[in-house]
């Protein structure tokens, strides 16, 4: 609600958040949101059903730990990416141990991206979750060279700095973007199995590019930081051999 104070002349409407953003249409219809949900859901019924094809059913492998061809064949690992398997860096976010694992993330998505899309509008909300979700692969790729991991907390947790940036910038409640990051931080370091170097990751693409996005006066800025973070991201993927 504006704190104008009411004149005789009439008041203008108020932009759209996603058109004060500079975002593209369909942020209030969350489409972006709801595809990204469908795409982790149909993977993972993809994988589970591959699980219980080589292994018969088992609850905790469904639930918990199930591991299939297909986890073996996009999960991010450092040494397949050293041999050139680079779609690990991506399609690792869209790959989940478990349908808990999958569930958690997914609520988490819901959460921030209801908020986020329609400010962000839906194209830049799309780059804000992948660029996220290319940082923490790549903060992977040089924290923890040696370990499998895989889901979508990375791209999420890019989000939740985001919203953060986003609620700061343009007034807004912020119980939401600040109970998100406890809970991201406190499960981070409670659960066993998390990757902290994925978590945190995400969470600092995710604020540069969002306040690219939503700090910058001039269209041309906003346009070369998610670029040039993608081109960092990019350039830190191709030296981590030689940095290592």
């Amino acid at each position: 609600m504006s704190n104008d104070q009411v004149t005789g002349a009439p008041r203008e409407q108020a932009a759209e958040p996603g058109a004060a953003a500079g975002g593209g249409g369909g942020g209030e219809r969350r489409l972006v949101m709801k595809a990204l949900i469908a795409i982790n859901a149909m993977v993972a019924l993809i994988t589970s059903v591959m699980i219980v094809a080589a292994d018969g059913f088992s609850p905790s492998g469904l639930l918990l730990d199930g591991v299939s061809s297909l986890h073996e064949w996009g999960e991010m690992s450092g040494r397949a990416v050293d041999g050139g398997e680079y779609w690990r860096l991506v399609t690792t976010m869209f790959l989940h141990y478990g349908l808990l694992h999958l569930l958690a993330n997914m609520v988490l998505l819901w959460l921030a991206a209801r908020k986020l899309e329609p400010v962000l509008g839906s194209g830049r909300f799309l780059v804000v979750y992948l660029l996220s979700g290319l940082g923490s692969s790549t903060a992977i790729y040089y924290a923890d060279h040696s370990v499998l991991t895989a889901g979508a907390s990375g791209a999420v947790f890019g989000l939740f700095t985001a919203l953060l940036v986003a609620s700061l910038r343009l007034k807004l409640n912020l119980w939401l973007p600040l109970i998100l990051l406890a809970f991201g931080v406190v499960t981070t370091f409670a659960l066993p199995g998390m990757s902290v170097a994925a978590h945190a990751g995400g969470l600092l693409v995710g604020a540069v590019v969002a306040c690219g996005y939503l700090l910058a006066r001039r269209d041309a800025v906003r346009l070369a930081v998610p670029i040039a973070t993608a081109v960092v991201l990019l350039v830190l993927v191709a030296l981590q051999p030689v940095l290592a």
